[in-house]
């Protein structure tokens, strides 16, 4: 096949992935089809395997179960591909080994490194969100075993002693060398942002992983095929009182005097203070923890410290640890990573947060024009860079073309008002 032929061939193939959606019109509907375009670029097919995979980033990004996970509310489900959807969170689901999935996958035969503590939680907030725009349930049949060996690892204790705290059912870990979080980067075999300890994040996907967990099980013990009814009775029973339990325990989080969330809650059991986007994050799930009059104080002070017209900084800059560039040597830049850097996919949680808190009270503080220039003619074109500086004027980095990022504008096109 020639180059024009493979050219054509996938422009028809293209059109009839996506005919069945909308035809936008307006100034920016140019814009959704390149973005629709653009997300079949990361999803690929490896050689060794039938299994789709999408790749992070370009250039040097590769198959992350995390990014895969972040990436398909938008790249699949706004865009109702359903099948393709149902093909990643069974290949991720198949890898889970003691109640983890792990980040990085390998395509090389290396055996995988479990090293998140969040990936297994993300995959079942996926699940949910697949779930409830597609009404599968023979899939949860099929998916449920992996949310209960989920819950068991979590609550028995797994790898790199992640575990449940008794005393008030929140999801711990206390090892300062070890980072399981999205915040990950190591310099001099240390990590650079310490987030051992309860991380606001992971903590609000636990609770929306009970939730949903109690849904599901009360579901599927009404179903007259399913056996051992009142097994799945008592585990919805359980599910939903401990995710009571974990409710309640989140307001550990609360930082009055600020009007934000703290970051975590260190092993010793101190309150770090640090402003990250992290609390936006635990705003933003599908079973949320925290009141609307919460998080409307912690929108405010993540719209005046956070937020930039390219995303979220990863740090208040009036911290004294604040980086605002990301330049230099690898090292100099891995410094800055997570300390100040801008990551433009925390649009999309901070989109889901402010309409959750505020509805249709209070616009969306966001002027996205900036970002679509850098889409359409900056950098990689029809693509978004990774991150930005946090200071002005925002200089671009890291990998040229981001998964999620895009996948994120494509989840929230149609209700962005800007339009």
């Amino acid at each position: 096949m020639s180059f024009d032929q493979t050219v054509l061939a996938k422009q028809q193939r293209l059109e009839r992935e996506f005919l069945h959606l909308p035809h936008l019109t307006g100034e920016w509907s140019g814009t959704w089809e390149r973005l629709l375009k653009m997300s079949d670029q990361f999803i690929a097919y490896q050689t060794s395997s039938t299994a789709p995979s999408i790749i992070a980033g370009y250039h040097w990004f590769g198959d992350r179960s995390r990014d895969t996970l972040l990436c398909l509310p938008g790249f699949t489900l706004a865009t109702k591909r359903y099948a393709l959807a149902r093909k990643f969170l069974d290949r991720l689901g198949r890898l889970c080994c003691q109640g983890l999935i792990p980040n990085e996958i390998s395509t090389g035969g290396d055996s995988p490194v479990f090293r998140s503590i969040d990936c297994s939680l993300w995959w079942i907030e996926t699940l949910g969100l697949y779930l409830q725009a597609t009404q599968d349930w023979e899939f949860l049949v099929e998916q449920y075993p992996v949310v209960k060996q989920i819950y068991k690892a979590f609550i028995a204790g797994t790898l790199h002693n992640i575990r449940v705290d008794a005393a008030d059912g929140l999801v711990t870990w206390d090892d300062a060398s070890v980072p399981l979080t999205w915040m990950d980067t190591i310099v001099n075999g240390q990590p650079v942002t310490s987030r051992h300890g309860k991380p606001v994040e992971i903590n609000a996907l636990w609770y929306s992983a009970l939730c949903w967990a109690s849904d599901w099980a009360n579901r599927l013990s009404k179903s007259s095929t399913t056996p051992n009814v009142d097994r799945l009775k008592n585990q919805a029973r359980r599910y939903a009182e401990q995710a009571e339990e974990v409710k309640s325990s989140l307001q550990k989080y609360w930082n009055s005097q600020l009007g934000y969330l703290y970051d975590r809650i260190e092993p010793d059991d101190r309150l770090d203070a640090t402003i990250r986007p992290n609390a936006v994050l635990a705003l933003s799930l599908h079973h949320c923890g925290f009141s609307r009059e919460q998080g409307q104080k912690v929108l405010q002070v993540a719209r005046d410290r956070l937020l930039t017209p390219y995303g979220l900084r990863t740090l208040d800059p009036g911290d004294p640890a604040y980086v605002g560039y990301y330049k230099g040597t690898p090292q100099q830049r891995d410094l800055a990573y997570h300390q100040g850097t801008v990551w433009s996919w925390l649009l999309g949680p901070f989109i889901r947060a402010w309409h959750r808190c505020y509805g249709n009270t209070e616009p969306l503080p966001l002027d996205l024009n900036p970002l679509l220039t850098h889409f359409s003619q900056q950098t990689c074109f029809d693509s978004i860079s990774e991150v930005f500086d946090g200071d002005a004027p925002h200089l671009p980095g890291g990998a040229i073309a981001h998964a999620i990022t895009v996948a994120e504008l494509l989840r929230h096109w149609q209700e962005l008002e800007w339009k």
